[in-house]
């Protein structure tokens, strides 16, 4: 994260003045880490107050309603959580703080209630944290999309208000330590005054991914702003759209046929991503496409409410179905054709099973 913000200052050429204002703000619970992020902030230039502390009971920076930006990946599916020290936390009871359904009898009767899951307190202190102003985005377990119970009261207030501006379902294995696929949720705490306020970008990005090796996927920086354009269309931003557009066939005039090495691109690597945006946005508009991208309103057929207030981007996008060209004579045709080869295979199965 530092590392970007770095970046993102020197390519809009930050003066000193600007530098003095960026200020990154971090709580961490483990003193290792802690150590390596401050390094982090010295290495990048980055001014910074990275704290120890458990976040679920401490509040450091008095985080409330405080922060332009927050960016977070925490950790999923916390349990043990103390019920009692958080339900009066004006970080996370804004918007309700997750609670059992029902108090089971324990044996032990010193045991404390705890939150029956700790991702809506990491959704409702990040979303609390932010300025009338502020934005957000956090990496969430896909479970928490549409989690019932207490849980889903908390999400239909947050969609109710109109901070929540998009969501991205991300591919699975895009973490190096875990398989399991996550989503993105964005806040934008002035959008509840414009337009949009009633309406939700769902965005699927299961199937854009680059493999790295069996196990793990990435974004491409070129996949990265493929699907932040998606974004910038939404919000009525057409000159960035043809401004990729440009800058993809300008890497495309300057490209070799073919690779020398794995890092370098072709010229059918940049014309693939310029089929890509021209295909799903034809017009350098933004529209709805099957299977990628939904602006979901909340109310009316197939709304966010007809789904049961969900984030789920699969509920809205939808599937695209190939089209195999080929008429329900010749399917039939080629299905029992592959029936046949499977009987066959199987046969030989059996044989080499007898011979072993």
């Amino acid at each position: 994260m530092f590392v970007q913000a770095a970046r993102y200052m020197h390519r809009h050429n930050a003066t000193a003045e600007d530098m003095m204002k960026f200020m990154c703000y971090g709580v961490e619970k483990e003193p290792d880490t802690v150590k390596l992020a401050k390094m982090n902030l010295l290495l990048n230039n980055v001014r910074g107050d990275v704290r120890e502390a458990n976040s679920f009971y401490a509040d450091p920076h008095n985080a409330v309603g405080r922060f332009d930006y927050v960016m977070a990946n925490p950790p999923f599916n916390v349990d043990e959580v103390v019920y009692d020290k958080v339900k009066d936390d004006p970080r996370f009871n804004e918007y309700g703080v997750p609670k059992n359904k029902s108090k089971t009898a324990k044996k032990d009767s010193d045991k404390k209630e705890t939150v029956p899951n700790a991702n809506y307190l990491w959704i409702s202190y990040f979303a609390t944290a932010l300025n009338p102003t502020g934005r957000a985005g956090l990496v969430m377990a896909n479970s928490a999309s549409d989690a019932s119970g207490s849980e889903y009261d908390i999400r239909k207030k947050m969609i109710e208000e109109g901070i929540i501006s998009q969501m991205v379902t991300l591919p699975s294995n895009m973490f190096t330590s875990v398989t399991l696929p996550a989503t993105l949720w964005f806040f934008d705490k002035t959008k509840p005054q414009t337009d949009k306020k009633d309406t939700i970008l769902f965005v699927d990005a299961r199937n854009v991914f680059t493999q790295i090796d069996r196990a793990h996927r990435k974004f491409s920086d070129e996949q990265i702003k493929n699907l932040a354009i998606i974004t910038k269309l939404y919000n009525g931003d057409t000159a960035a759209f043809a401004d990729l557009v440009d800058e993809y066939k300008a890497e495309l005039a300057n490209a070799p046929e073919t690779a020398a090495d794995k890092e370098t691109k072709t010229k059918a690597y940049w014309q693939s991503n310029i089929d890509w945006l021209l295909e799903r946005f034809p017009d350098g508009k933004y529209r709805d496409v099957i299977g990628l991208c939904k602006a979901a309103p909340l109310k009316g057929e197939d709304g966010i409410e007809d789904q049961d207030y969900s984030l789920n981007a699969g509920r809205y996008v939808g599937v695209v179905i190939e089209d195999d060209g080929m008429t329900a004579e010749e399917f039939n045709a080629e299905m029992l054709s592959l029936n046949d080869e499977l009987s066959i295979l199987n046969a030989e199965a059996h044989s080499l099973e007898n011979k072993i």
